[in-house]
């Protein structure tokens, strides 16, 4: 498998850093080139056209020059990427699958700065270094401009790299470095009739149960905290531009998103790894996620509650808990969560698939009273959360143990707060 550690730039001397800034600006020109001969032969053509083609329509472009040729061949390939992706989604939209608008590629902002990549036969690492491939054209230019060097982290020293990305941040003001690495998977040979179900939401981030009689509750409000933040500094700052006369995103919000998305990043990860490896020391073999696609899409919670729920990234928890159990051997499984929040658990209630053509109308059992509480049909309350957390492991996965589940589901979870 592959992982990727992310690292930023730092203490790198002023003329190699300004020499990277330089090619990520012929990368956002090549993009545009490529772009142009793609978009400029389907309105002419109504056709595609191919990779093999436009790379010999943009080969003799001096910005394909002034960069290496497998970071410019990379270029001309994310252009062919972006373009079958958009036919891919007309295709679907054609057939009915996918109802959202299919937007044909733009072009990047003039001026900009676009993502260098590095595949592995452009990757050469010396004395814990990796060297920044410079094209004849380029290092032409820069006479005085022996090498770029950037230190690799001793995390993944001595690791097969398959590629590498460098990433400028906020136009150029930072510059971050993505390591794609080959890694070993760990399959711990654990009990896969151990079930841990997992319920996402706001002010609980993960509603945790197992059928070994356990529970417990990853805290989501340091999320809506760092998201409290964030929205106050920029309509702080909005207000400020707006009386400056300013137009668009200023370097400060700029800033302020993203030390936010680097926050709440860290959160996920930290909240993931929890996850797991509280499976690995319980021999918890089978995760089950609940999932509700385009569950955000028209929510109505009111204007506040929708701006804190929008803000946070579900499904990166849902992406990185994937991850983390591909690497060591767990089963990972994602159901569909209609009703579970309604049905009771206890009380066997049955759970359908919502439709929206055919609503389900029939009671449930139970009922949840207030924030937090859910009154079963024996006026036994319980955790809500935990209770959709039992009801997503009973759609996910078949012969469960329903003791195990009910212990989880009565005992009082333990909250988790992620530092």
């Amino acid at each position: 498998m592959y992982l990727t550690q992310t690292n930023y730039i730092r203490h790198l001397p002023k003329d190699q850093y300004e020499a990277i800034l330089e090619m990520c600006s012929y990368a956002n020109n090549l993009y545009n080139v490529g772009l142009y001969q793609i978009r400029q032969h389907f309105f002419a053509a109504n056709k595609y056209l191919r990779y093999e083609e436009n790379y010999h329509l943009c080969k003799d472009n001096e910005n394909y020059k002034l960069l290496q040729a497998g970071i410019s061949q990379q270029i001309l390939r994310t252009c062919d990427h972006a373009f079958r992706s958009f036919f891919a989604l007309l295709s679907k939209k054609k057939s009915g699958s996918y109802d959202k608008n299919a937007r044909i590629p733009h072009y990047r902002t003039k001026g900009g700065k676009y993502l260098l990549v590095l595949s592995a036969n452009a990757i050469s690492i010396r004395n814990g270094n990796l060297i920044v491939p410079m094209s004849r054209t380029f290092s032409k230019q820069h006479p005085d401009l022996d090498s770029i060097r950037i230190p690799v982290p001793d995390r993944i020293s001595g690791k097969h790299i398959a590629e590498a990305r460098i990433v400028p941040v906020l136009n150029g003001k930072a510059l971050k470095i993505q390591y794609c690495y080959e890694q070993e998977e760990e399959p711990q040979n654990l009990n896969a009739d151990n079930v841990l179900a997992i319920d996402v939401g706001l002010d609980n981030l993960a509603s945790c149960v197992t059928t070994t009689g356990t529970s417990f509750i990853v805290d989501g409000r340091k999320l809506k905290s760092i998201n409290q933040w964030y929205n106050k500094q920029l309509a702080h700052y909005a207000s400020i531009k707006d009386h400056q006369n300013v137009k668009g995103f200023t370097v400060r919000m700029s800033l302020i998103t993203d030390k936010r998305n680097r926050r709440v990043t860290d959160y996920m990860h930290k909240a993931a790894r929890h996850i797991v490896d509280y499976c690995i020391a319980n021999d918890i073999g089978t995760l089950i996620v609940g999932h509700n696609a385009d569950q955000k899409r028209a929510v109505n919670m009111g204007k506040a509650n929708n701006q804190k729920f929008v803000q946070i990234p579900f499904d990166q928890l849902r992406t990185y808990l994937k991850t983390l159990c591909e690497r060591y051997g767990i089963a990972y499984i994602e159901t569909e969560e209609s009703y579970t929040s309604k049905a009771s658990f206890l009380d066997g209630d049955e759970i359908p698939v919502y439709d929206a053509k055919h609503p389900y109308t029939s009671s449930f059992s139970g009922k949840r009273i207030k924030r937090g509480l859910y009154r079963t049909k024996e006026n036994t309350l319980v955790n809500a959360d935990i209770n959709g957390a039992c009801n997503i492991a009973k759609k996910g996965k078949q012969n469960l143990s329903f003791e195990g589940l009910c212990s989880g589901l009565l005992a009082s979870p333990l909250r988790i707060r992620i530092a």
